[in-house]
């Protein structure tokens, strides 16, 4: 059934709905040869283009949808590359299929570990909407006195801070030596920004926040920086549903019933 070409265009990933509008006043997007319409219908036999370059558009199909996570260094840029650096952490990662890949709660410049990358425009769009309401996990380094009995200092600053939108829900101190020390936390709608001001408020300074989980999505340990991976197929589910989508139906195989042959009697007639 054909869809609205911003709709369509955004859940591919392309663009988002207001930069599709753009593109089409522009007249950057032709459909048969002919400039698009804003909430023109469009569907599987269109030919639809942008500046030129044929859209590879996969109607009803989800699988071809996909995934990555990402071990982004710190100082990296998100889409350009900054000074010292050869690449971006979009220019790293591979190839997309059909459309762009979209960050999910993307980190600032400076802040390392893991960044989500998905290329299905409705799943983003519901994570982004629910980006406050997942956990996320940070693995944090402070520098300076710091043991257990800080911990709860955190916690109270964190109650404390009138520009924080969220809460840590566990915090606990897992090593580290002389003026270095880590801390892993899991957080609700923190971001690493609001880390840092929260152990400011404390005097202590956090001079390094890794984020090791999104939601249901953690970042192995043997994927080093500036190193990507799909996420499998259960993972993707997972994130289908914490975003609050309900997984793709699949069609039932289709059930082949073969009919018997009555059996004969020794005479050749059948039995009954």
């Amino acid at each position: 059934m054909p869809e609205r070409i911003q709709k369509v265009l955004a859940a591919h990933g392309i663009g988002s709905r207001r930069e599709v509008e753009a593109w089409i006043e522009a007249g950057r997007i032709t459909v048969n040869k002919a400039p698009a319409r804003p909430g023109q219908p469009i569907g599987s036999r269109d030919d639809v283009r942008l500046d030129g370059r044929r859209l590879r558009l996969h109607w009803g199909d989800p699988a071809k949808h996909s995934a990555v996570v990402y071990h982004r260094p710190a100082r990296e840029g998100m889409r350009s590359a900054v000074e010292g650096a050869d690449r971006s952490s979009l220019e790293r990662l591979p190839r997309p299929p059909g459309g762009r890949w979209i960050p999910i709660s993307p980190m600032g410049i400076g802040e390392g570990g893991l960044e989500l990358f998905v290329s299905d425009g409705h799943l983003a769009t519901a994570l982004m909407g629910r980006s406050d309401q997942l956990s996320s996990e940070y693995s944090v380094r402070v520098r300076g006195n710091f043991d257990e009995s800080r911990l709860q200092e955190v916690l109270s600053a964190a109650v404390g801070d009138a520009e924080a939108r969220g809460r840590i829900d566990e915090i606990e101190l897992t090593g580290g030596e002389a003026a270095n020390r880590w801390i892993k936390l899991v957080t609700v709608g923190l971001r690493p920004r609001d880390l840092k001001r929260i152990f400011e408020a404390c005097q202590i300074e956090a001079n390094r926040i890794i984020r090791t989980r999104f939601g249901p999505i953690s970042m192995d340990r043997s994927l080093a920086r500036g190193v990507s991976r799909r996420l499998t197929s259960a993972e993707l589910a997972a994130l289908s549903d914490a975003a609050g989508l309900k997984p793709p139906a699949r069609k039932a195989p289709r059930r082949t019933v073969t009919a018997r042959r009555p059996a004969r009697r020794p005479g050749g007639r059948p039995a009954h």
